[in-house]
């Protein structure tokens, strides 16, 4: 093949953005767009029925395909117009397969295709779409620059929560040998199985609903609400616009008012919605019939086990002998490092959550002060009541936690510090003592009644260690919960966005001599406060993730630390000889890269060895039996006619 095809899931999703380009070949009528460009003729069983139809491919689609999608084939793969059309008809010819497959997989288990959940995703969807096709045309008449653009500029520096792109799996083999797997997540496994309904007059959401009158309901109420809008001149004359285009469009069908044009641009994203989603659904549906071990995205525990223990020997040849390279990757912003140096002489790494208040425009700083004394406008005896004074004046301006914009609310610097530390003070974040919990006779019956076992079945060693375990997971959670409840002020409070959204955390160390070590980042705002804030922080290694500073004063402002945990090697004592077992993958899944997010080492590693060509290796093979399954499998059962969009090339 002279080009290889690249990752089918990326094009399978059509855009439901209005396309203004659909004359571009310059001609709008019935005839043309009607064209059948390639029939799928099926043939499959069905509850013990052959079923035979038909089903064609019109010309409209293959313009509409390639308007979405089909043109990054020329612009970012070097195919001809020729290839590319042909490329986009076989993708197209693809989904329709797919979806066949799905819809008849469903009939033949007697399901409903759409739980309510997923009709109340259909329904927002459809409505998000049409909503943000008109609010193009609303920005235009408004004069607002792209908003795709203006997007990106507000939501810089707004959280963002990783989301899994696969998971771990546990299954007894034929032998009763505990095995792991690896399974890819995609959006339906998460809708389908617990996403939100909605509800009107206890109906759940469904586009495709009517009632017993005919009416449907739910496609009348987007209508309802987007012509809600149109009191509003700017809103009804988009409206207008988005009505026109379509109908330049679809010049050739013949609408008899506004309302139908409405509904006609309406059921087409609903359609493309619906099909893209029943897609999804087909990637969903070979997990459910996958045998264990069998994914779609090709890679395995030992694949990922593997990695890991690479990535651990290569920074340990790295850094076992050489300090100074380990000092200068654990404190850079990008780099993650696998292996902690420990050797003579060792620094003490530690992460920490800084927050930063600046001096806002217009505001008094140290500097001011300072020249102010250089120039005699103040002696030293007004000074320190002048600092004080600049300093209590700092604040933070409160963001909003979609778009990262400031609210116009402003918190003052003590006021925030004392806010945080009452929340860490809360009950939920309490950490459990060891000592405490292993001399409370009670509690240690209630933790080993908790993990399944019976006092008397144990020795005390094996009850020090259960307890041990237990405490040890319980406080990591407390960890977690602690980091995530900091992160509202992380983000939304902080001047300061450097490590925001990223793999790694900020590092500082105490070195062999108890001197702090900084990064680069926040080199310039060290003093004397600073050093003591984080030695104290640290505590000798006896920190606990929560621990916050005090108001910290430097020259740009004050600071906020908050105790992140010590930088360590997540599996201990490596040597040359390091190695890792399948069950290691559970460290892996449960351990954080960044203690500010969600994502795990797991994901860390399966992102980094994950090909999307491994799904569609996948695809080619299991579309080929789609092919000989659901179609008559012989050179009528996909057939295309060039002669109708030879145009095209």
């Amino acid at each position: 093949m002279k080009k290889k095809i690249f990752s089918l899931v990326l094009c399978l999703v059509m855009c439901t953005a209005v396309l203004t380009g659909c004359n571009l070949f310059g001609r709008d009528l019935e005839t043309y767009y009607n064209a059948v460009v390639a029939r799928i003729n099926y043939s499959y069983e069905l509850n013990g029925q052959t079923i035979t139809e038909s089903e064609d491919i019109t010309k409209r689609e293959l313009i509409n395909a390639y308007n979405s999608y089909g043109y990054n084939y020329v612009n970012n793969y070097g195919y001809s117009q020729h290839e590319a059309v042909e490329e986009t008809l076989d993708t197209i010819i693809n989904r329709k397969l797919m979806i066949k497959d799905v819809e008849s997989t469903y009939k033949r288990e007697n399901k409903e295709l759409f739980n309510d959940s997923e009709t109340t995703y259909l329904w927002e969807s459809t409505y998000d779409a049409f909503y943000s096709n008109l609010r193009q045309y609303y920005n235009e008449i408004l004069g607002i620059e792209d908003e795709e653009d203006a997007s990106q500029e507000e939501t810089s520096g707004v959280y963002e929560r990783y989301k899994p792109n696969a998971t771990y799996y546990t299954y007894i083999d034929d032998n009763g040998v505990l095995r792991y797997g690896v399974k890819r997540i995609n959006e339906v496994s998460t809708i389908s199985g617990g996403g939100k309904v909605l509800y009107l007059d206890s109906v759940p959401y469904n586009y495709e609903y009517q009632d017993a009158e005919g009416k449907y309901v739910f496609k009348e109420l987007i209508y309802e609400t987007i012509n809600s809008y149109t009191s509003n001149t700017q809103w009804r004359s988009a409206l207008n616009r988005y009505i026109g285009v379509v109908r330049d469009n679809y010049s050739y069908v013949d609408f008899a008012n506004d309302e139908e044009v409405f509904y006609f641009e309406l059921d087409r994203i609903y359609d493309i919605v619906r099909d893209n989603y029943v897609v999804d659904k087909y990637e969903e549906l070979y997990n459910r019939r996958a045998e264990h071990g069998s994914t779609l995205t090709g890679v395995r525990v030992q694949n990922m086990i593997d990695y890991y223990e690479g990535e651990v020997l290569s920074d340990y040849y790295t850094y076992r002998n050489n300090p100074s390279t380990f000092e200068t990757d654990v404190l850079s912003t990008s780099t993650n490092v696998n292996y902690v140096y420990t050797g003579e002489n060792a620094s003490n790494y530690f992460y920490v959550g800084v927050i930063k208040l600046g001096f806002k425009e217009g505001q008094r700083t140290p500097t001011d002060l300072e020249t102010d004394i250089n120039n005699g406008k103040i002696d030293e005896s007004e000074e320190q009541s002048q600092l004080n004074a600049i300093y209590n004046a700092v604040y933070a301006d409160i963001k909003n936690d979609t778009t990262g914009q400031s609210t116009g609310d402003r918190i003052y610097a003590q006021d925030l510090l004392d806010e945080i530390n009452d929340l860490m003070d809360n009950e939920e974040f309490k950490y459990l003592d060891y000592n405490v919990v292993i001399n409370n006779s009670g509690r240690v019956d209630e933790i080993l009644a908790d993990e399944g076992y019976a006092r008397e079945e144990l020795d005390e060693n094996q009850i020090n260690q259960i307890v041990k375990d237990y405490v040890d997971a319980r406080n990591q959670l407390v960890e977690y919960a602690r980091a995530d409840a900091f992160i509202k002020y992380y983000y939304y409070y902080n001047d300061d966005t450097t490590y925001q959204n990223s793999d790694k955390t900020s590092v500082f160390g105490i070195s062999s001599t108890g001197d702090v070590v900084y990064n680069d980042t926040f080199s310039s705002a060290q003093n004397d406060d600073f050093d003591a804030a984080l030695k104290a922080l640290y505590n000798n290694g006896e920190g606990q993730v929560g621990d916050t500073s005090g108001l910290i004063r430097a020259n740009d402002g004050i600071y906020i630390l908050f105790y992140a945990g010590e930088v360590e090697s997540l599996f201990p004592n490596v040597t040359s000889n390091f190695s890792l077992t399948f069950s290691d993958i559970e460290k892996l899944a449960s351990t954080r890269v960044n203690i500010f997010n969600n994502k795990t080492y797991f994901d860390l590693v399966y992102d980094a060895i994950y090909e999307d060509n491994n799904y569609s290796n996948f695809e080619e093979e299991n579309l080929n039996y789609l092919k000989q399954t659901l179609t008559t499998g012989d050179d009528n059962g996909i057939v295309k006619y060039p002669d109708s969009y030879s145009d095209l090339f």
